[in-house]
């Protein structure tokens, strides 16, 4: 406790101190920010430079409210005309279609739509330029001119923002006050003192000085004078006191208290009245409003006023259907869900799309198909999917005997393994005959393929190799087999011409060789009856059996 008074008297000490060097200048303070007027003849930076010193910066005119606070300190002041903060910095060329013409405010505040120009700005990229507040007069309206900043004027103006104000510091008797501000500039009346102003106050009749400071509230926004008033002897006799609206005096000689009317109360200067807060107890769930004659209660967003007019009760927002899929209402809100194989898609979250299942690794063992909501596992051509799984089983399609001879199953696939003479298809699936070079083809025309052709003949059906002239038994026949019977490929009824037309070739050649044997047969007896004729033994020839016939030939050699 005594640290905490020996800092405030520190404080009253320096802000004292403050007071004897304190500025004479015109001073309007309204909401958070005070404006002043200074009588000096400077130019622009040394202007801005003196506002910096003392904690602001050249007023700005961002507003048509704005620009009338400053009206009014011309027109108190009899200025002519006084720097304000708006400049053209040199590299920046004049932007006639903006607000501003490009210039830009010192207090680097957002920049505004108001200007008040009362002549074009002179165009110009290489000088810096700067804006003079003219006030209304003779010579037209309140506005803005541009001059060069190396120019004097007699006078600037300066804007200190600050957290808040206090009122007028109220006194219950005779007495003077004078407020020392932050910003050096002291005044003998303000209508709202910024935080941190000093007031000092001489009671009449008093040798000795009484220091009140703007201060904060331990607990909300507002700001009261420490210690609070009313300062000198109160009597409600003097200026009421200092009182608003009742003063009070409860013992002769003591001094006299303030009250409020019915609906107000007592200000945290205890002096001040304000109007009653309805909501002071809060009868509200939510949150309690003042009205004129009563209040309001509010409820937090998701949330309805009952009939009440007390009670908060939620809204049930899936009511609205806000949902793509599913909504789920919650107190004094709601969330959206997906269906299976859906996932939450919009900046909101209340729209849902389609998961591609298929992206994620090993979702299928072969192939994956992605459809709406879910996905489907497919198998490649040669598996079958195992019933019940999305396992993928291998199909032996050598059990539907697909090839001519041997076949052997294969992942996926089979292979026909090719007889001697035939060479595998492409793609394993087949076989073809072997291509023949002309030279084979020709041996292959000879006597043994000639008998062999008949021989297999024969055994087709024609007559015993017996009854053939010279007892010339064929060969057994080679049986060719086909690589493709006509229900495995195209080749069977072409391979079954090639076997018709080759048992015909085979045929008429046996047909001629025995036509020709027959022919030298007949020859050979008539040879020999004429040699018997003629013969001078007178001999004739008998046919014998043909091993006679060997016999009796040799005989004869």
């Amino acid at each position: 406790m005594a640290v905490a008074l020996l800092l405030l008297l520190l404080q009253l000490l320096m802000l004292v101190t403050a007071v004897a060097g304190g500025e004479d200048a015109k001073v309007l303070c309204a909401d958070t920010a005070c404006y002043t007027l200074h009588r000096a003849e400077l130019g622009w930076s040394a202007a801005q430079e003196r506002c910096q010193n003392d904690g602001g910066n050249l007023a700005p005119a961002g507003s048509r409210a704005e620009a009338e606070r400053l009206e009014q300190l011309l027109a108190d002041s009899m200025a002519t005309s006084a720097w304000i903060g708006l400049r053209l910095e040199r590299g920046h060329c004049v932007q006639s279609q903006e607000p501003l013409r490009g210039f830009s405010w010192a207090a680097s505040g957002e920049p505004s739509n108001y200007s008040a120009w009362l002549a074009e700005p002179h165009v110009t990229c290489l000088s810096t330029r700067c804006v003079a507040l003219r006030p209304a007069g003779p010579h037209g309206p309140l506005g803005w001119v541009d001059r060069p900043c190396r120019a004097t004027l007699p006078a600037f103006l300066c804007k200190f923002s600050f957290r808040g104000m206090c009122g007028p510091l109220r006194l219950g008797g005779p007495g003077q006050v004078s407020y020392e501000t932050p910003f050096r500039v002291s005044s003998p009346t303000l209508g709202a003192a910024p935080f941190g102003t000093l007031a000092e106050v001489v009671c009449e009749g008093s040798v000795s000085s009484t220091f009140s400071v703007c201060k904060g509230q331990q607990e909300g926004d507002d700001f009261t004078w420490h210690p609070p008033g009313p300062i000198c002897p109160n009597t409600c006799t003097h200026n009421n006191g200092g009182c608003q609206q009742l003063c009070l005096e409860e013992q002769p000689g003591k001094p006299s208290l303030c009250a409020c009317q019915p609906n107000y109360v007592l200000g945290p200067d205890m002096a001040s009245c304000l109007p009653e807060d309805p909501c002071h107890s809060n009868p509200c769930q939510g949150t309690c409003r003042p009205q004129p004659g009563g209040f309001e209660c509010i409820c937090e967003a998701g949330y309805i006023v009952a009939p009440d007019g007390y009670r908060c009760v939620d809204v049930d927002e899936c009511l609205e259907g806000p949902c793509k899929h599913e909504c789920h209402n919650t107190a004094g809100s709601f969330f959206c869900s997906c269906q299976p194989g859906y996932q939450p898609a919009g900046p909101d979250g209340h729209d849902c799309r389609d998961e591609d299942e298929c992206a994620q690794p090993n979702a299928c063992p072969q192939l994956c198909l992605n459809i709406a909501g879910s996905f489907r596992c497919l198998c490649k051509a040669g598996y079958q999917q195992q019933p019940g799984s999305d396992a993928c089983l291998d199909i032996d399609e050598c059990l539907r005997n697909p090839c001519p001879g041997p076949c052997r199953n294969l992942p996926g696939s089979f292979e026909c393994i090719c007889l001697p003479g035939f060479l595998p298809q492409d793609d394993g699936h087949g076989c073809l005959t072997a291509p023949t070079t002309g030279e084979q083809l020709a041996g292959t025309m000879g006597t043994t393929a000639i008998l062999q052709t008949a021989s297999t003949a024969w055994t087709v059906g024609t007559p015993s190799p017996a009854a053939i002239p010279g007892g010339l038994a064929p060969p057994a026949p080679t049986v060719v087999v086909s690589e493709h019977s006509p229900e495995h490929g195209a080749d069977g009824p072409r391979l079954l011409l090639y076997y018709i037309l080759g048992s015909l070739v085979a045929i008429l050649l046996l047909l001629a060789f025995a036509l020709a044997l027959l022919a030298c047969r007949k020859r050979a007896s008539r040879q020999e009856k004429t040699k018997a004729k003629s013969a001078a033994d007178n001999y004739c020839w008998v046919p014998e059996q043909p091993e006679s016939r060997s016999r009796a030939g040799s005989e004869r050699r």
